[in-house]
């Protein structure tokens, strides 16, 4: 049986891409197809040798070096890529990767880590965050997108069997193509993590973005200017961000990998994540470092955790009981009223195992 696998971009290390990363492993011998490829980031784990990459795409990220110009262009050429020698396409996508076009005997399977947010639920924030929410761009990117839409809804008829990475993107699939999928939640490498020491530092890991939210936790430490939190991670808004911590007790740490991030996870007090987000592989990786999340209560979250077991939430959309409901939780943890294998054996229901045997039955039944 030849096998394909398929993934939008292959520009960063982010949780997607370890997704993509085990299923390179369950498969070795398939090649990764993708829309745009930056071997200068990724080479040590996704090989130039193994990527086929479109050529118009790969042409306009190597001018620009910002996939955002490469949107008009990922529709027509996801579609022009060939598969018509492959049994079975696996497809990895959070928004055009499912548009490839199969023939009818070839079993396409797409693991949706989301229908596009910028294309459905998160238009407007998309806009503002590129600058496109005013007067003429306004207009140009609603009708680009008005275009996308009918398009996405359109090849999501193709695809032959629609997993999803959580309920909530189970319900969003459910929502805007009009279809069911089956659950299957992604890899976590929880033997990775094990629980180490607890400092006097609190944590975030996250993509810099508007979507994110980190702009609520930074405001909430401005106030509170004896507790240390430590932001990993980069991307657009990163910026502005710094420029809204204006205590001296918020640092920025860009972009961590392999052992120095675990390490930085391991040892922190816990976890914050302030944000709204689909399937987010780091509050696992948190519980089975033994470290406690304290989020805003939403969606999926609320499938991956157990309330005053591993977690504990902030209620209000516009955040304004954070900072109480945050300084009882760290007298909670000071206090030692969670326990430590408790909250690594919840993360342990996400093992790379059950993913890799789901995946095996999807390519094989």
């Amino acid at each position: 049986m030849k096998v394909a696998i398929l993934h939008e971009m292959l520009i960063k290390k982010w949780w997607a891409e370890k997704v993509v990363e085990k299923m390179m492993r369950m498969f070795p011998d398939a090649p990764i197809y993708t829309l745009i490829y930056d071997e200068k980031k990724i080479w040590d784990i996704f090989p130039k040798e193994k990527v086929r990459v479109a050529s118009l795409t790969q042409k306009i990220y190597n001018l620009r070096k910002n996939q955002r110009y490469c949107l008009p262009f990922m529709a027509m050429w996801v579609e022009s890529l060939d598969f018509s020698e492959y049994d079975v396409v696996l497809c990895s996508s959070s928004g055009f990767a499912h548009w490839a076009i199969t023939k009818p005997e070839t079993k396409f399977i797409v693991y949706y880590h989301s229908p596009a947010r910028y294309l459905w639920d998160w238009t407007n924030e998309y806009k503002k965050d590129i600058g496109f929410d005013k007067w003429i761009k306004w207009y140009i990117l609603n009708k680009l997108f008005l275009k996308l839409r009918q398009w996405d809804f359109i090849a999501s008829k193709r695809v032959d069997i629609s997993l999803a990475n959580s309920t909530n993107v189970q319900n969003r699939i459910r929502k805007y193509y009009k279809k069911d999928s089956s659950l299957v939640y992604p890899p976590v490498e929880t033997t990775r993590f094990m629980p180490g020491e607890k400092w006097d530092y609190y944590i975030i890991i996250s993509a810099l973005t508007e979507f994110k939210k980190i702009e609520v936790a930074i405001k909430a430490f401005n106030e509170m200017s004896d507790k240390k939190l430590k932001i990993v991670w980069g991307w657009n808004y990163s910026e502005t961000l710094k420029s809204m911590a204006t205590s001296a007790n918020i640092e920025f740490l860009w972009a961590k990998y392999g052992q120095e991030l675990v390490n930085l996870l391991q040892n922190s007090k816990w976890l914050i994540f302030p944000g709204e987000e689909d399937f987010w592989i780091v509050p696992i990786e948190a519980q089975a470092s033994g470290k406690w999340v304290f989020a805003y209560r939403w969606g999926w979250l609320l499938e991956t955790v157990i309330e005053w077991v591993t977690w504990e939430f902030f209620d209000d959309k516009n955040w304004s009981d954070f900072v109480p409901k945050f300084e009882q939780f760290d007298f909670n943890i000071d206090n030692d009223v969670y326990n430590e294998e408790e909250v690594r054996n919840n993360a342990l229901r996400f093992s790379e195992e059950e993913f890799e045997k789901k995946i095996m039955e999807a390519v094989y039944n």
